[in-house]
């Protein structure tokens, strides 16, 4: 698995795997641009929140009505007031017994949001939920598995769905922590650290990426995987040029879905006829920007796109960024917002992708994609720095406003009146053709269990059956062994010289050969009075050729 970011750890990997002199710099970060700015900002609160040092991690911060809520690495959670930034309340998590032997709790999947609770997830391999209100933790689980991607709630809130880093994907009911079921995708053998971030619709279905290039499209009730769409194929002669991840986060605005692929570039899918409106070459692993008329998308290279929703065409794209480790967009107002390595933010003009202000928001540098809340802008930084501004200008200030609103009913209206179970998927997650009736079905799922299980009952007496024979020939190797040694002992033995035996091993040989053959009964004295002639005759003519010393 990489271990950085893979946009710029692949671009910096390329030119050592295809044997390129060490001179080569077309993958190095170009210069910050020059801009001069055309408006002002204000900054409205600024506060630290613990941040993820020199680690790669998208951890973003979640709202509700009054507070901000982050996380840091090391296990600091905290709730903030939206207005002034005030500290509600804070918990520290490296305070945990589990994460005592740790480096520290390793926070790095998070924070999610959902019916008055919190989520984050760790590389130490657990899950956290929180009561909203306090910090106080609710319950934990320790699913033997680094979760680097953010969980989500159920649109209730009654159940928290999980990816973990070896592609499982696990439903917890989110009051006790108990587990409802798990599903998951068989991660390929190179893949991206990154992963996708579930993709909630209601209370029926929830959307993941897989690292083979798939978004599942999942039952909340029971994880059956009822569609899925191909985004990106593993395609190539290298386990490096068949990495084909969906690591973005699924969005659906209206009936349609866009996905993107590491190397296998964008889809639009149509939800409500199930077919593919269109695929686009932008190969990106960072989450879509968007609003009513738009989509944007950031490649792994620094190039920021932006898509017409009406008719995919590109209205521009931006390549004065390139390898600079820019983050997925969000849109604030008129403008397309993006952070780099650096910290600088950067406004692309919506309209014609010019950047039209630039500001170091902080040195440590940006890796989390800015979101954007009650008309502000909030911009996390890798040193915990939580930096959060408004426009100057009132007409901006208002159209940022008025976005939020319009792209806050995107998001509530997705798939809405949808069934997104792909004809002929009933909710078990089988496909039938459209003659079978579901009874009909379910029968035929019931006679493949009775099946397997019949099958399964064989397996397990032929196996029983095998273990039995093995014990029975180990008896009788041990019988066998017993026997071949206590003979040896018998023939060992020679008395007065090399070659000549003792009476007394004589008349011990007779006595034992009478009692321990299995081939002469015990009251035949005749038949034993024979072989003692025998073995006496047998004696004397091996004593025969030997002197007597």
């Amino acid at each position: 698995m990489l271990k950085l970011k893979p946009a710029f750890a692949l671009m910096l990997a390329l030119p050592v795997i295809v044997g390129c002199s060490t001179n080569d710099n077309r993958y190095d970060p170009v210069d910050a641009p020059e801009i001069k700015n055309l408006f002002s900002l204000d900054e409205v609160w600024s506060s630290s929140t613990g941040g993820t040092g020199d680690f790669y991690s998208e951890l973003t911060v979640a709202f509700d009505a009054n507070n901000v809520y982050t996380a840091s690495r090391d296990g600091d959670v905290m709730a903030l007031t939206l207005d002034r930034g005030s500290k509600v309340w804070s918990v520290d998590l490296a305070d945990e017994d589990e994460n005592d032997e740790r480096r520290s709790a390793r926070v790095s999947g998070g924070v999610a949001l959902g019916g008055g609770k919190i989520a984050v997830g760790s590389e130490n391999g657990y899950v956290y939920v929180l009561n909203a209100k306090d910090g106080s933790i609710l319950w934990k689980k320790y699913i033997e598995a680094e979760v680097i991607a953010r969980p989500a709630f159920s649109a209730s809130g009654d159940k928290l769905f999980v990816l973990d880093a070896r592609g499982n994907f696990t439903a917890f009911n989110a009051l006790d922590g108990s587990k409802l079921w798990v599903t998951g995708d068989a991660p390929q053998e190179l893949r991206l650290r990154a992963q996708s971030n579930p993709l909630v619709v209601g209370d029926e279905y929830v959307l993941v990426g897989t690292s083979s290039g798939k978004v599942n499209v999942l039952l909340q009730s029971n994880g059956s995987t009822v569609n899925q769409v191909n985004v990106g194929e593993s395609v190539g002669k290298t386990a490096l040029e068949r990495i084909a991840d969906v690591s973005s986060s699924p969005l659906i605005l209206g009936n349609v879905l866009y996905a993107t692929s590491f190397s296998g570039g964008m889809v639009q899918y149509d939800l409500s006829t199930f077919n593919y409106i269109m695929r686009l070459g932008y190969q990106s692993s960072r989450d879509l920007g968007y609003d009513e008329h738009s989509i944007l998308v950031t490649a792994d290279d620094g190039t920021v796109s932006c898509i017409n929703r009406a008719d995919s065409s590109q209205r521009w794209a931006n390549t004065s960024l390139g390898y600079r480790q820019v983050t997925a967009p969000v849109v604030f107002g008129n403008y397309a917002v993006v952070g780099d390595y650096e910290g600088y933010i950067y406004f692309l003009d919506m309209q014609d992708g010019s950047i039209d202000y630039m500001e170091q928001s902080d040195s440590s540098g940006i890796s989390a994609q800015p979101k954007v809340q009650n008309g502000k802008l909030y911009v996390m930084a890798k040193d915990g720095s939580l930096n959060v501004y408004s426009y100057t200008d009132q007409g901006r200030a208002s159209a940022a406003v008025s976005v939020e609103q319009s792209n806050d009913m995107l998001a509530a209206s997705a798939a809405a009146g949808l069934t997104l179970n792909h004809p002929g998927v009933y909710d078990g997650g089988i496909y039938a053709p459209s003659g079978v009736s579901q009874e009909a079905l379910e029968q035929r799922r019931a006679a493949i269990i009775r099946a397997v299980a019949q099958q399964e009952a064989q397996i397990a007496a032929q196996r029983r059956a095998a273990e039995e024979a093995m014990r029975a020939r180990a008896e009788y190797e041990k019988r066998r062994a017993a026997y071949e040694e206590e003979r040896r002992e018998r023939l060992s033995g020679f008395g007065i010289a090399q070659g000549i035996r003792s009476d007394l091993d004589e008349a011990e040989d007779t006595a034992n050969e009478s009692a321990d053959t299995e081939y002469v009964e015990e009251n035949n004295t005749e038949a034993t009075t024979e072989a003692t002639a025998n073995d006496s005759e047998d004696d004397n003519t091996k004593s025969s050729g030997f002197g007597i010393y």
